[in-house]
């Protein structure tokens, strides 16, 4: 179970007990503030009108910074669109098959049917975490079906200050957050694909931290995510990412007011961004309206 958290955490990380999205950064020398969007990377853009003092963050920011560029991410050329894919792929000298026993290889098959009417050797080009990832985004459009068609809150938000004319950055690359999900070994993945199947109901706990997030019960969306992630996990995945983002944070807080648009889970916690910047001096609180 803790593995598929690792994959969810990308998409579905949580917040705090304050029970707020949008935070307000001032002080420690800021000469206008700055906000923070804790984000579902799943959730479509019209749930944006249920987050207090959101359209106001916006409006007062010169800046709209992102995980990744979602814009540029669209316009991405073929050559690193065919990189990026490749990234997902098994090495052409390796099999699929190979890095499964008989008895393993039953029992991914048997839930491969049930869950793509698929089998390995049908999937035979797919790293393992390229399956996991898979079935994921069809549980999520299951859950919020609405994705399929709608945008989401990270690129809506980016796209949104466009128009507006905002500048749009991102806080990463793309690649680096390729190389979170498929740069483990394949002994690695296969081992995660067992343990979503021997462990797992990722179904299930997509829609519970859907609903937690949808209601704003941020409370219990950091409790699954506290009992359910290995301190490996949270440090590859929230802390060191976290940590990157507070550098350039506090590069640009002095410059220029941005509303920073992230997955809710980097917020909470020791190593959370808000913890993060309050211990350099920043004034960091919930916007209720």
């Amino acid at each position: 179970m803790k593995r598929i958290l690792t994959i969810l955490a990308l998409s579905l990380m949580c917040l705090t007990s304050n029970a707020q999205l949008v935070w307000k950064i001032s002080g420690n020398g800021i000469q206008k503030p700055s906000y923070i969007l804790g984000t579902h990377h799943g959730c479509p853009f019209n749930y944006c009108d249920s987050i207090p003092g959101l359209m106001k963050a916006l409006d007062k920011v010169d800046n709209i910074i992102g995980e990744i560029n979602m814009i540029e991410l669209a316009e991405m050329s073929p050559e690193r669109m065919q990189k990026m894919q490749a990234m997902m792929m098994m090495p052409v000298d390796t099999s699929l098959l190979s890095l499964f026993n008989e008895e393993e290889t039953a029992k991914v098959n048997a839930w491969l049917k049930d869950e793509m009417g698929a089998s390995l050797e049908m999937l035979s080009v797919m790293k393992p975490m390229t399956i996991m990832v898979t079935v994921q985004n069809k549980e999520m459009m299951e859950v919020i079906p609405e994705i399929a068609t709608m945008t989401t809150i990270d690129k809506y938000m980016q796209t949104l200050g466009q128009r507006k004319g905002k500048t749009i950055g991102e806080l990463e690359t793309a690649d680096y957050q390729m190389e979170l999900l498929y740069g483990n070994s394949l002994e690695e993945q296969a081992d995660a694909l067992l343990e979503m199947i021997d462990h797992g109901d990722s179904k299930g706990l997509l829609q519970q931290l859907t609903n937690a997030y949808k209601s704003q019960n941020l409370d219990m969306l950091w409790k699954v995510f506290q009992e359910q992630m290995t301190g490996y996990e949270y440090d590859a995945i929230v802390k060191v990412r976290n940590l990157n983002w507070e550098k350039q944070m506090k590069e640009l807080l002095p410059k220029q007011s941005t509303l920073f648009v992230v997955g809710a889970g980097h917020l909470p916690g020791e190593s959370g961004m808000i913890n993060l910047l309050r211990e350099a001096g920043y004034n960091v609180k919930p916007v209720k309206k």
